[in-house]
């Protein structure tokens, strides 16, 4: 009888501690859906291994390279298109993660996250969508709209012609960038979760964005989402018929 499953996703990883790697080949092992074609604790190694067996998904750590991995994300992604970058993260910085998202990475877990959060997060980058918790996302915010902003944080030059946004969508996407949900706003501007969702939608429509977390990233393009911005802002009438 022919085997008509769909095959399984096929992980790297590259993790500089031996004992997490350990655990990742054992939570691999004889998995039903995933499986570890290879794994190193050397970034030298990363390379070769990604083009000899052009992986579904890297698990790669930040701390690789005594922390320098992020330079390297974009070209591994060079060496191997069709490969999908799930950083393991341990404390870094906004601005760390920042330009993770930026050298191309489809997400970003916590090593703190569990073993069931993990396989969610690889399911989730493997059928193209972005990983990014919210605990992260407000620290983008943060990296994003600090006072003295990196100088590494560029404005499209073509971005000069902003999306025009009502003044309550400007107030839910200043929201939505502190890392607030749709729940979360719709307390805070009493009204209800699906009016903001709404609002949300149109946003991401109008900035040209499907995620939360693109939004956010590509908020420093666009300065009426600072909160200089919200004066005299009113909130949504509810649209929930």
């Amino acid at each position: 009888m022919i085997d008509q499953s769909p095959p399984k996703i096929r992980i790297l990883v590259a993790e500089s501690f031996e004992l997490v790697r350990m655990g990742l080949h054992s939570l691999f092992e004889n998995h039903s859906t995933i499986r570890l074609v290879a794994e190193t604790g050397c970034i030298e190694d990363l390379f070769n291994l990604v083009v000899q067996h052009k992986p579904d998904v890297v698990i790669v750590d930040l701390q690789l390279n005594n922390g320098h991995c992020v330079e390297h994300i974009s070209r591994l992604l060079h060496t191997s298109p069709q490969t999908k970058v799930l950083a393991l993260s341990h404390h870094n910085s906004e601005q760390t993660y920042l330009q993770t998202f930026r050298s191309g990475a489809a997400g970003i877990i916590g090593k703190h996250h569990s073993s069931e959060l993990l396989l969610k997060a690889i399911y989730a980058i493997h059928a193209g969508q972005i990983w990014f918790d919210r605990n992260i996302t407000k620290l983008l915010w943060q990296a994003q709209f600090a006072s003295n902003p990196s100088t590494d944080i560029q404005t499209d030059p073509g971005a000069s012609h902003k999306p025009k946004l009502s003044d309550s969508e400007r107030h839910i996407a200043y929201l939505a960038c502190k890392g607030l949900s749709a729940k979360e706003i719709s307390l805070q501007l009493l009204v209800t979760e699906k009016t903001v969702r709404n609002q949300l939608s149109v946003i991401y429509r109008k900035i040209g964005v499907k995620k939360q977390i693109e939004l956010c990233l590509k908020a420093p393009l666009y300065d009426y989402f600072q909160e200089s911005y919200l004066a005299g802002t009113f909130y949504p009438q509810n649209t929930e018929k």
